[in-house]
């Protein structure tokens, strides 16, 4: 298994882990450790073997915190009619993430759907690709919320070097190379490109584009059924069935630290709001955000954000 291979690979637990708190030298020693360990992990999971998706396959490649879940669940309901979910985890029952084995996984109906973190040029080719941008600031944001259950830090380790340890690591980099790759690629046929504030801001409209795109039938009831299931008060509602049942407790525990005390859930239940990023990361670190987009994406294309 990926996560007892990255556990060996990963640094020891220091002796004070367990601690209710830990000082700033100990919060920036534990998020470099633990964000290493999910780099580690992710590289694991990146490893695609042969597999070879078919041309009705959707694959999803977004950078993390940037519409997985939501567009998983808009692509996985379009297949289903519209119906009411009944899985218990989105994860482990209806989208399969692309790794080795994957394409042996039997899925509840068709289009399959996969879901990769793989950069671009890794993402292998021959199905139907969607990607999905989002404004770095608010990933980074979201990000912070997200990995502080999913790597028990429980509110030890405050958001600016949370904030700092992501951009460390690589996390901000690898999504402006993501829009920059698939931004070349937007004219291809076999890629459909979305916008998180699109997503929220034209709802039914990104539906109907999704399900074209996946050469699914749906009839205007249908994508009225899609798009009520796909809202966030809806996903909010059968929040349980978007968590990470095991993944975190099987992530602390082998991080040598508690389990934590609630699951990771992949849908918030205060929504992820556009522009929280910009209001909430300190200063300093909204430039060095702000410096990764002009040396990645400006000098490129000549876009100043993402609205333009």
């Amino acid at each position: 298994m990926a996560l007892e291979a990255v556990k060996r690979d990963a640094p020891p637990a220091p002796e004070w882990v367990r601690a209710e708190e830990w000082t700033p030298e100990q919060q920036k020693r534990e998020a470099e450790r633990r964000f290493l360990f999910m780099k580690l992990l992710y590289a694991r999971e990146l490893e695609t073997g042969r597999f070879a998706p078919r041309p009705s396959d959707v694959i999803i490649a977004t950078a993390p915190k940037s519409g997985t879940t939501w567009v998983s669940h808009i692509c996985h309901q379009i297949r289903m009619g519209g119906s009411q979910p009944d899985f218990e985890s989105q994860t482990d029952d209806v989208v399969v993430y692309m790794m080795p084995g994957a394409d042996a996984k039997l899925q509840p109906a068709d289009p399959r759907i996969f879901v990769t973190r793989a950069p671009g040029p890794l993402v292998p080719r021959g199905g139907k690709v969607i990607t999905c941008f989002r404004e770095p600031k608010d990933i980074v944001f979201s990000a912070c919320k997200f990995y502080d259950t999913l790597l028990a830090f429980k509110g030890r380790v405050s958001i600016e070097i949370l904030s700092w340890s992501l951009i460390d690591m690589g996390r901000v980099k690898e999504a402006l190379e993501s829009i920059v790759y698939w931004w070349e690629r937007r004219h291809d046929k076999d890629v459909l490109l979305l916008f998180f504030d699109d997503l929220k801001e034209d709802h039914i409209g990104c539906v109907r584009r999704i399900a074209s795109f996946m050469a699914v039938d749906c009839s205007e009831e249908v994508i009225a059924k899609v798009v009520h299931t796909t809202t966030h008060a809806e996903m909010a509602r059968h929040h349980s069935i978007f968590v990470s049942k095991v993944y975190c407790s099987q992530i602390a525990t082998a991080l040598g630290d508690i389990a934590p005390p609630k699951q990771t859930g992949r849908v918030r239940k205060d929504g992820g709001n556009s522009g929280e990023g910009e209001r909430s990361l300190p200063g300093e670190l909204k430039q060095q955000i702000e410096k990764e987009w002009k040396e990645l994406v400006w000098a490129k294309f000549g876009f100043k954000d993402l609205n333009e």
